[in-house]
């Protein structure tokens, strides 16, 4: 075991995995509160494409910080503790820190489809688990990324994060490695669940006239539609979302945009 002992530079009171989860909850809460200060003064209304949560931030908030408190932190202290990951070299080299962002983009896919379309999208396992809870939001509230059940957290939340880090060597200690994750992570989670689309007023600017297929990439690269389709649609997109590769989106024909 690796123990909360191969810490680095930081105290032993302070794993580095706790300390990860506390940059991943700065950027979360820090971004998905400033989401909900563009929705209550109509900031950025140009972007907003769809807003239909009923229920409030304030009503979302507590299950949000419960799962991240009790289901989220222990799993990342555990994996320190018997030595799976935030543990090891304290810098990781350039080509093995491009390396591992690729391949946890990769992982996260895979193992984002296989628990939300293989588990959690069985009808068999979907009320059993809890995962209508998160369909009940619309994504348009972007705290909303995390309102769902204990199990369906764990599965859709927890382990595609968790299990391509571990596949990877555990990200070593490198402090900068592991709070670019977890930080991308959350705004990508809260971007997509915000009911904002950056790609609408792109297609309005002279940039994207001028140039429409480099303007067209960039669309698909900064566009949130995918996993609001996949809560209007429900059989849509799986992982197929924001800053997702959605290779397995694209073999199995769920994408959005190629799903009948």
């Amino acid at each position: 075991m690796g123990g909360l002992a191969a810490n680095g530079p930081l105290p032993l009171w302070l794993p580095l995995s706790a300390l990860t989860w506390a940059v991943m909850m700065a950027v979360y809460h820090g971004i998905g509160f400033g989401f909900e200060l563009c929705d209550r003064n109509h900031w950025l209304a140009g972007a907003k494409v769809r807003n239909v949560d009923r229920l409030s931030y304030a009503a979302m908030l507590p299950r949000v910080l419960a799962n991240q408190v009790f289901v989220l932190l222990p799993a990342m202290v555990f994996l320190q503790w018997v030595g799976l990951a935030f543990t090891g070299v304290a810098h990781l080299s350039p080509l093995r820190f491009l390396v591992n962002v690729v391949a946890l983009g990769v992982g996260h896919d895979i193992v984002q489809y296989i628990a939300h379309r293989g588990i959690l999208h069985r009808p068999s396992l979907m009320k059993r688990l809890g995962h209508a809870v998160h369909h009940s939001t619309g994504a348009s509230k972007g705290i909303s990324a995390c309102y769902m059940s204990s199990a369906d957290f764990f599965l859709e939340i927890a382990l595609p994060y968790l299990v391509p880090l571990v596949l990877v060597g555990g990200g070593g200690s490198d402090m900068l490695f592991q709070f670019l994750v977890a930080g991308l992570g959350a705004f990508g989670g809260l971007y997509e669940h915000s009911g904002y689309d950056f790609a609408v007023p792109l297609r309005r600017t002279r940039f994207f006239k001028a140039l429409p297929r480099l303007g067209t990439i960039l669309e698909g690269l900064v566009t949130s539609q995918a996993h609001a389709e996949h809560h209007r649609r429900f059989n849509v997109s799986f992982s197929d979302g924001f800053g997702s590769p959605g290779i397995c989106d694209t073999i199995f024909a769920t994408r959005w945009d190629k799903a009948k």
